[in-house]
């Protein structure tokens, strides 16, 4: 395997995790299970020796990346009101406006694991259009 190849697998190791910081800042429950999982799929295609395979995980690593930075939100219970809030940042409402099947009240369901299986959600933003 070239160096080049391997610096650019090491320097997306480094993106995804630098993401999953910030995607889940202050749940160290998370940002665990994340470092976990990354690190899982690099040993398991350490080996890989087919460069089409391994330009193709390469690119799927800047399509991780993009996805934690700016396609995922995270909420917060507001346990005053009972609602989830979350803040939205400028790149996820400028991600918001340019795709025609996301709208602002798309928001996948919470699970019993959680939180309540009907919460309110409160977005914590101006609209963003």
């Amino acid at each position: 395997m070239s160096s080049s190849i391997v610096s650019r697998a090491l320097s997306g190791y480094r993106k995804l995790n630098r993401a999953q910081k910030k995607l889940f800042n202050g749940d160290i429950l998370a940002q665990s299970n994340a470092r976990i999982e990354i690190r899982k799929h690099f040993e398991q295609n350490k080996n890989e020796s087919d460069q089409g395979q391994i330009e193709q995980m390469l690119t799927m690593i800047d399509e991780a990346e993009d996805m934690m930075l700016h396609g995922i939100l995270q909420g917060k219970l507001n346990e005053d009101t009972g609602s989830y809030e979350m803040k939205i940042k400028s790149e996820q409402a400028s991600r918001i406006e340019k795709d025609d099947d996301i709208t602002g009240t798309q928001i996948e369901p919470i699970t019993a694991e959680t939180g309540d299986t009907n919460p309110n959600v409160v977005v914590t933003t101006n609209r963003c259009k």
